[in-house]
């Protein structure tokens, strides 16, 4: 079977990289090993609105979050929106919306379809073989698109990566919880909850609430479900969490570490998780997914059209989403490995000091959104926090 394009993986990342190169005319195949879009559930679905609204995403997919709860051992900080600045997604749906766009465009979709190896001519890589319901089958083509996750398939098996030595590992139960306040998220700070990471507690839809626990690896060996399990029987929220039952179990692995080196080599472009282009500081992926699955896929029809497959055309990929994202993921992975050694006295530091500044300047902490006008703001406000935080920032260039 004969394409200009292959993906793996039918992710956002996937799913959006297929959608812009066959938007542009080229012949694309998305080959995912699941035998459905968007199932099995791998994320919680936290993103911002006006992110999502730049990459036309319609409000349908989007839960709009009203209120926001910190709470660590022995500190609690609340912030209310009256107008919602992030949203839980409705991750099966929206996936499902991404495959149909790509669908539309012409791409050609394939589930239950696993990448085995990559085809080889003339020590250029041309395709790839798969298995499908015990049928193996090759797809050839000039250039793949790796958008399979963490797991980084066509990554590893060209060199790129040896694999994610630092990792998010995740268990969500999604609820049935008739009593949860609509539009209240939380975030569950500390040994108690999370050690090395956070717990979380995202509605999604009417009388529908996840509750989840991310830890990193190796920081912590622990076993992310026993953290679950243990915040339920705690009933921290006794009256908003009665007669809840389990529908859904997720689990989930993502990057917890910078991106990679090289995100384009001859004949593969790297995106989504699988190039570790998210933002660690909180996990969040999806948006990023999108917005540079979509660059990926405009570089690769125009390496199509010109017949230019080599690592030198495919760089302008790099420099795409550098230009726009690299301080972004640079910055989240500092924090990240910042914060991920915290105390439960740290904690209660941190969220004591969360609870003095103001709803939005929280909302643009979360959301990794520092750019200059907003870095004067916040050390105009708190500049004895701000002004150190920079300088440290400023003599760890290097983020690590």
């Amino acid at each position: 079977m004969n394409y200009d394009v292959l993906v793996i993986g039918a992710g956002p990342a996937g799913l959006s990289a297929a959608y812009s190169a066959a938007r542009a005319g080229a012949n694309v195949a998305v080959l995912e090993k699941s035998k459905e879009i968007g199932y099995p559930i791998h994320t919680s679905g936290g993103s911002w609105i006006d992110e999502l609204k730049k990459l036309n995403i319609p409000d349908r997919f989007m839960y709009p979050i009203r209120e926001g709860f910190f709470i660590s051992k022995g500190a609690q900080a609340v912030f209310e929106y009256e107008q919602p600045p992030s949203c839980i997604l409705d991750v099966r749906g929206l996936y499902q919306y991404l495959a149909e766009m790509a669908a539309q465009e012409g791409a050609h979709i394939f589930v239950n379809t696993s990448v085995v190896e990559p085809v080889f001519q003339d020590n250029k890589l041309r395709g790839l073989s798969t298995r499908s319901v015990g049928r193996t089958r090759t797809f050839h083509a000039p250039l793949i698109i790796d958008a399979s996750g963490a797991a980084s398939v066509m990554a590893r098996k060209l060199g790129l990566t040896s694999g994610f030595q630092r990792v998010g590992v995740g268990a969500e139960y999604d609820l049935f919880a008739p009593n949860w306040p609509r539009g209240r998220a939380v975030f569950l700070l500390g040994s108690r909850f999370a050690p090395s990471g956070y717990a979380w507690m995202f509605p999604h839809q009417e009388n529908r609430l996840r509750l989840g626990v991310g830890l990193i690896r190796p920081d912590s060996s622990e076993d992310p479900k026993q953290y679950l399990d243990h915040i339920l029987s705690a009933r921290i929220f006794n009256g908003e969490l009665s007669q809840i039952s389990r529908l859904e179990y997720h689990t989930g692995v993502i990057p917890s570490e910078p991106y990679l080196k090289r995100t384009a080599t001859d004949g593969l472009l790297v995106v989504g998780d699988a190039g570790g282009l998210i933002s660690t500081m909180l996990g969040e992926g999806i948006r990023f997914a999108i917005d540079i699955g979509r660059m990926a896929g405009q570089v690769a029809s125009e390496a199509v059209r010109v017949r230019r497959f080599d690592q030198k055309f495919l760089s302008q990929f790099e420099r795409d989403w550098q230009k726009k994202y690299k301080q972004v993921f640079q910055l989240g992975a500092w924090i990240n490995r910042r914060i991920a050694r915290y105390s439960d006295e740290q904690w209660d530091r941190a969220v004591r000091l969360l609870s003095s500044f103001s709803p939005q300047m929280v909302a643009t902490l979360l959301k990794g959104d520092f750019h200059a006008k907003n870095l004067l703001k916040m050390v105009k406000t708190h500049p004895k926090i701000f002004r150190s935080a920079l300088l440290r920032a400023m003599v760890n260039r290097s983020y690590a």
